[in-house]
């Protein structure tokens, strides 16, 4: 399996074979019912549920959620962190230095935690089983001029295709140093350099894919047909309905019991 934490996984798990307009739909529903939550617990049954959807029905590798755990969790957790020590509060549970937590840092701080780290976690499993060619017909379906619908397939398709060149640009310059080893002075310029070559490369596609656009008609025509339509599916429907249900049995939990 490639390295690539951006990357469409193809598992043929149930939770892929849910339309892709009902997985959108899903995510929707998971950030909305999340911000409605008032309490950490019920956000942590939340991102739970979200790891158990991941890993059991749509068969997502261990390895694959590792390597994009910093993104999932690692600026939830600095968010988490920064507002545990900024928050003012009377109720000091220790101090780090010049720095105070509070027992209204540390509530905070999970609130800012949990709500980064699910909406992270459930973007991540939309581009992990979802055919981006799908989701764009969906969007057509919806009434969305297809031009529209092809820009954004174009930007969910372009970002493994970024990372790819980053981790290019990474193993090029290791192969020629060792980077990993370097001063943190000599660090900050090779990532310079990483973003000098990437934005470079990423203009040289995009000119070769407007060219191409460009040479096929696109854009010609105020209609646009499409060899596979789409089809709204049982399993995303249930999906959406038993997250709609899990929300509203959280927010009653909470509002009852915590």
């Amino acid at each position: 399996m490639s390295e690539n934490t951006l990357q469409y996984i193809d598992n043929n798990s149930i939770f892929h074979r849910a339309d892709a307009l009902s997985k959108l739909a899903w995510v929707l529903i998971v950030v909305i019912f999340t911000f409605q939550f008032k309490s950490a617990e019920a956000r942590g049954v939340m991102l739970a549920s979200l790891l158990i959807l991941a890993i059991f029905f749509a068969r997502i590798p261990f390895t694959a959620i590792l390597r994009a755990s910093p993104l999932i969790f690692g600026v939830a957790l600095l968010l988490g962190l920064f507002h545990l020590f900024i928050t003012p509060g009377t109720d000091i549970l220790f101090r780090f230095g010049p720095l105070t937590a509070t027992q209204e840092g540390l509530t905070k701080g999970l609130g800012f935690f949990f709500r980064l780290a699910i909406m992270v976690m459930a973007s991540f499993m939309l581009i992990w089983t979802t055919d981006i060619r799908e989701l764009m017909v969906g969007l057509v379906r919806l009434g969305i001029p297809y031009r529209y619908a092809f820009a954004i397939f174009m930007a969910l398709r372009f970002l493994p295709v970024i990372q790819q060149e980053v981790d290019a640009v990474k193993s090029a310059h290791a192969i020629r140093g060792r980077a990993s080893s370097s001063p943190i002075r000599h660090r900050f310029r090779l990532w310079q350099r990483y973003l000098f070559t990437v934005i470079v490369n990423g203009l040289r596609k995009a000119e070769s894919t407007a060219l191409a656009i460009e040479s096929r008609g696109f854009g010609a025509y105020p209609d646009r047909t499409y060899v596979k339509d789409f089809r709204w599916t049982f399993l995303g429907i249930l999906l959406m309905f038993l997250f709609v249900a899990l929300g509203i049995f959280l927010i009653f939990w909470e509002r009852q019991y915590l």
